[in-house]
């Protein structure tokens, strides 16, 4: 008889066997992006400047180069950011939103009210 077809019955029962001791902790939680943007609301002169800052957590371990952050202004006239997050407003009094946007998390995304007036 082939040795193998002998010791089968006694592998399966070493791998049936429980194993005894404290069960394994769940593994940590997910990471849970985040973007913060100062100040959320704000009014300027037309012409003016108005620096805004993005803050943003990163999953353990990671540091990036640079900030993963783009800006954008929502309203087509309303204005324009540099990618350092400094808005210039437009000559034309309104009410604008600036949007901060995580580039690893596309989906993370807030919004400023500017008031040019």
């Amino acid at each position: 008889m082939n040795r193998f077809l002998v010791s089968l019955p006694l592998l399966v029962s070493f791998a049936c066997v429980a194993q005894k001791g404290p069960v394994p902790a769940p593994s940590a939680a997910p990471f849970q992006p985040t973007l913060v943007l100062r100040p959320v609301a704000v009014a300027v002169t037309p012409g003016t400047t108005q620096a805004f800052q993005a803050e943003i957590n990163y999953p353990d371990g990671v540091r990036p180069l640079r900030q993963p952050i783009t800006w954008d202004v929502i309203e087509p006239g309303g204005g324009t950011i540099t990618p350092a997050g400094v808005y210039t407003a437009p000559l034309q009094a309104g009410t604008y939103h600036v949007e901060a946007r995580r580039e690893d998390f596309p989906a993370v995304r807030v919004a400023a009210v500017v008031l040019v007036k």
